[in-house]
């Protein structure tokens, strides 16, 4: 395996700005067992307003901040999400407060954790970490 700096992995293509968020927020939600509808993206320093279903067994949300739904079901591998602004697959696979998936429209997979409102996901496309804070609800 070729190498970066440090020994690293090289970078890929890093997942999209709104998709990691959208990423972040279906997560938190289903750890935390929360109805918000506002995520704070640290890294853009910015509110992501998205609003829907997130259940055990499926997800539809909508981001209002992007314009763009993404949606799908749970199956014996995780959650299998379509993202509409890439017609792309993204998968999303829980395992307590940890998370993982696949974003096939970059070929960039991810990891993540929340930590009661907490959400920090790691890009192995950019090799950073992303931090955000699902928003109290109203």
């Amino acid at each position: 395996m070729e190498g970066g700096p440090g020994g690293r992995p090289d970078p890929t293509n890093p997942m999209r700005d709104d998709l990691r968020a959208r990423i972040a927020y279906v997560a938190a939600r289903l750890i935390v067992s929360s109805n918000a509808k506002e995520i704070q993206d640290h890294a853009r320093t910015t509110v992501v307003h998205i609003e829907g279903l997130v259940s055990s067994s499926t997800i539809d949300v909508f981001d209002f901040s992007s314009s763009c739904r993404l949606s799908g079901e749970q199956s014996e591998e995780g959650f299998s999400l379509f993202d509409y602004d890439e017609n792309q697959y993204v998968d999303l696979n829980l395992d307590g407060d940890d998370f993982e998936g696949f974003d096939y429209a970059t070929g960039t997979r991810y990891t993540g954790e929340v930590r009661e409102r907490s959400v920090r996901i790691f890009d192995y496309g950019e090799f950073t970490d992303f931090e955000y804070s699902l928003k109290a609800p109203n």
